[in-house]
């Protein structure tokens, strides 16, 4: 299974336990697929480091994730440009999902749930997703 995991899911499971941290360690088995793209992962590292979150890691503490990240991951490029969300950084989950031919797309965004699918790609809240 080939998932694309959002930038939110991702902060829940580097930081708590509960059901994302147990996605991530599904993918550390080899279990599923995780599914990334450079734009992705500068966007991950904006939230762990910006001043106005509450994480403010430093840029090597940040950086290190990241590494670990890249590790686990399948990297997609992608070539795709979508536009169909209002917020266009949500617009870069859906080209990787496409691009990187994901089953799922596994985020708490609001705007992307409320799409439930994009050409074939379910998604999905973190609690509705079978681990």
């Amino acid at each position: 299974m080939r998932v694309v995991i959002d930038t939110n899911i991702l902060i829940s499971a580097i930081f708590w336990v509960g059901r994302p941290k147990r996605l991530l360690n599904v993918v550390r088995r080899g279990e599923v697929i995780f599914l990334t793209s450079k734009t992705l992962l500068a966007e991950l590292k904006k939230v762990l480091t910006s001043g106005d979150k509450p994480f403010r890691l430093s840029e090597r503490e940040a950086k290190e994730i990241i590494e670990h990240l890249k590790d686990i991951a399948e990297l997609v490029s992608t070539t795709s440009k979508v536009s169909v969300c209002r917020d266009e950084a949500d617009n870069r989950v859906l080209e990787c999902a496409l691009d990187g031919g994901a089953d799922y797309i596994v985020t708490g965004d609001r705007d992307l749930l409320d799409l439930k699918s994009f050409k074939g790609i379910r998604i999905v809240k973190i609690g509705d997703f079978s681990l």
